[in-house]
């Protein structure tokens, strides 16, 4: 199970994903990629997780999936509390469609695998 509020990714450790990422500046073309980069909190230069996902047909809309293994590897099991880290997602490696702006961070934040995500936790 997963949320996303505000552009910020709440998520179960171990879950899979999918990133619907709609381009309001216009169409992704053929050709293009798109990176998903998760880091460590404040340091933007520890990336835990890189991801390329290719555009081979031009489309408003764009899908990033992120699997369970994925979710995983960000860090060791924990089972209390939660887990955050900062993602972004740029196009073709010179736009960053959603990263650090001022509105701060994107927070990419896990939970433990047995949690369960609520209304008032969030």
């Amino acid at each position: 199970m997963y949320r996303i509020i505000n552009k910020n990714v709440y998520v179960n450790r171990g879950d899979a994903l999918t990133l619907h990422l709609v381009n309001r500046t216009g169409d992704f073309k053929a050709g293009d990629w798109l990176t998903l980069s998760i880091c460590a909190e404040n340091n933007l230069e520890n990336t835990l997780l890189t991801k390329r996902i290719d555009i081979s047909e031009a489309s408003d809309v764009a899908d990033i999936n992120i699997t369970s293994a994925e979710t995983k590897s960000l860090c060791e099991a924990f089972k209390t509390g939660y887990k955050i880290f900062w993602y972004e997602i740029e196009l073709n490696n010179n736009t960053t469609l959603i990263g650090y702006d001022l509105d701060g961070p994107k927070l990419f934040v896990l939970y433990p695998e047995a949690s369960k995500i609520s209304e008032g936790s969030i």
